[in-house]
């Protein structure tokens, strides 16, 4: 990789980070009497760019949705190497691929629900699996719809479409990062994965999962092995996060321990995860050439979405702000 291929790009990221919303606005969104007003704010910003078709704050998911898909446009022209821009978009292509399967087993019709992040276009490839018939569709997401398509006629389980299309989808994301041996994007493939693996754990145990449910949800390709969680399995919380404290994920383990103890919410692991990985990020700050700031911009910009989304549907239920800003855990 040579790194001056990159300045260009770099020099376009740091103009569009100057663009992502600051905390003034987002505390304007938040205060607004209601969410027309929020909407109204929020229009005043880049945003109106991913507006078309958009009817009114009721509509804010296709919003969000156009904006996702201008993002990852842009970051298409400012990364050379389009591996690197898989690591954020596979998960709304996996994404797209569960809603395909669920579509074609149900007989029914979710394309309202895709994604559009990359050059995988899902009406195309819902088209070619309904067909059986494939053509120009990556390998790895023509097994996951099979795999997916099999396992739902094997147990009747929607879920069980998640389940296998999830797995198929962080070992693609690690053979992305491992084929990039890039330091940043291992170390973030690798700690998405202990965080999904982690808050799947957790969750699996308070629904009463068996163990031999566990080994087949969890993934392999993080820092801490599948096997190694198991045995933790039936731990504490604050057991597991000691018990991992050494681990490239542990301090942000032990950070959220009281949270955790205190709301008992999975949404407290996910808040720490997004921490976490903004740290990874942090560094890129300080890099002139080279894909890391392109990157940290595009999870930046993610982020941003994703707090939208939280005070659009707070603010559409009538949520207060204060209660609003407690769940947003700081902006």
């Amino acid at each position: 990789m040579d790194r001056l291929d990159y300045a260009q790009g770099v020099v376009m990221a740091r103009v569009y980070e100057k663009r992502l919303l600051d905390k003034g606005k987002l505390d304007k969104m938040i205060d607004a009497k209601d969410a027309d007003e929020a909407f109204k704010i929020l229009l005043d910003s880049e945003y109106i760019k991913s507006s078309e078709g958009v009817d009114g704050v009721k509509n804010y998911e296709l919003l969000l949705k156009n904006e996702t898909a201008r993002a990852f446009k842009l970051g298409a022209e400012m990364l050379n190497d389009k591996r690197i821009l898989e690591i954020l978009s596979l998960k709304y292509d996996y994404h797209n691929l569960k809603v395909i399967v669920k579509g074609k087993v149900s007989g029914k019709n979710f394309d309202d629900l895709f994604i559009y992040s990359s050059d995988n276009n899902p009406d195309k490839i819902r088209v070619q699996f309904e067909s059986g018939h494939f053509t120009n569709t990556k390998s790895e997401f023509i097994k996951a719809l099979r795999s997916g398509e099999a396992i739902f006629e094997e147990t009747n389980d929607p879920q069980m479409i998640d389940i296998v299309i999830d797995r198929a989808y962080y070992s693609h994301l690690k053979d992305v990062s491992d084929s990039l041996a890039i330091n940043l994007f291992s170390e973030y493939v690798s700690s998405s994965i202990d965080f999904f693996n982690i808050s799947s754990m957790l969750r699996a145990v308070k629904m009463g999962k068996s163990q031999s449910f566990l080994s087949q949800i969890l993934v392999e390709g993080g820092g801490v092995s599948v096997a190694r969680l198991i045995s933790l399995s039936r731990e504490d919380f604050d057991r597991v996060a000691m018990a991992l404290k050494s681990e490239k994920v542990g301090r942000a383990l032990l950070e959220c321990v009281d949270e955790y103890k205190e709301k008992g919410s999975l949404g407290v692991i996910d808040n720490m995860k997004d921490i976490f990985l903004s740290r990874l990020n942090s560094d890129s700050r300080f890099i002139s050439f080279g894909p890391e700031p392109i990157f940290a911009y595009l999870v930046a910009k993610e982020k941003e979405i994703s707090i939208i989304r939280l005070i659009l549907v707070g603010k559409l239920n009538n949520i207060p702000s204060t209660k609003l800003r407690e769940r947003l855990g700081g902006i």
